[in-house]
């Protein structure tokens, strides 16, 4: 069912454009013209927005190429896991942002991408990144992680413009681009979304790694590290494709567009229920789903 969720969300937002187009067609008496421009429309963003999921994620969290050379332990422990699923490595980059989180991008073109914080490797221990790692894995090894890339894509870019309007210095106006458009686009990161896959996957990274007592101290560490500056460091329609989502629960008395971003983490399963869950699971119980291929849409 995962893998039917993507063609759904492209169907949606096909619709999307053409109801549109349909409804402004209709106020000029040409609703049957303005139907096939919204539908050409929506085709052509669809497009747009397959195209550079293999990107967008790692723009806008300012992804950078992480060598082996500067982090070879790091690969070494990625190279040592993927060998037990029988996956080809992915590769790492990095994002400067103090918060610990990692968050895994599966492309078309290229190797897959695992993406980790500085503040991963700051405030986590070895085993604990090496939970996460497993965790990255196991997304991957889900074979839906190329679906869930481009739906974050497809949800997120009509948010950059709102955000980069607030960065820019237009608040005001970056802000009500936010509070309008963030519900549709979180309900349409909602339609590719499955919590079924996280908790499957949550299971496998434990007994890949050997380790669910670090993997739930490293789900709870990353969750007490987000920060409010981070909730819009980068695009929360991304938040489906990290290990915990990037945003923390919006303060008391949080202005209206912040409180409509909280749409985009609450698709995670909560990380106490997501502990209680590899706990009730004793770890040589623990079904290993199969693995595939990582790049596959």
């Amino acid at each position: 069912m995962s893998r039917l969720r993507l063609p759904f969300v492209i169907c949606v937002c096909c619709l999307f454009w053409a109801a549109l187009g349909a409804l402004l067609g209709r106020v000029s008496h040409h609703a049957l013209v303005g139907l096939i421009l919204g539908l050409l429309s929506g085709i052509g963003y669809v497009a747009v927005g397959a195209a550079a999921a293999d990107k967008f994620p790692l723009d806008v969290w300012d992804a950078k190429l992480l060598e082996s050379v500067h982090a070879p332990k790091l690969y070494e422990m990625i190279q040592a896991l993927c060998e037990r699923v029988d996956m080809e490595a992915p590769i790492l980059y990095y994002s400067t942002r103090p918060e610990p989180n990692a968050f895994v991008v599966d492309r078309r073109e290229g190797d897959a991408v695992i993406v980790v914080t500085n503040g991963l490797t700051r405030h986590l221990d070895r085993d604990e990144v090496q939970a996460v790692m497993a965790l990255m894995i196991a997304r991957l090894a889900t074979g839906v992680m190329g679906s869930w890339t481009v739906t974050s894509t497809l949800a997120g870019l009509p948010l950059q413009l709102g955000l980069s309007l607030r960065r820019g210095g237009k608040e005001a106006l970056g802000q009500a681009l936010l509070t309008v458009l963030a519900p549709p686009a979180a309900a349409l990161a909602w339609l590719g979304w499955d919590a079924r896959v996280v908790t499957a996957a949550d299971h496998h990274a434990a007994h890949l790694a050997e380790l669910p007592g670090a993997l739930k101290a490293a789900l709870a560490k990353i969750e007490a590290g987000q920060t409010e500056e981070g909730a819009t460091a980068g695009n929360p329609a991304t938040a489906m494709l990290f290990a915990v989502a990037p945003l923390p629960v919006p303060p008391s008395g949080a202005p209206l567009w912040r409180r409509a971003l909280a749409a985009f983490p609450s698709l995670h399963p909560d990380v106490a229920a997501r502990a209680a869950r590899l706990s009730s699971s004793p770890i040589n119980s623990v079904a290993e789903p199969p693995s595939q291929p990582a790049g596959g849409r």
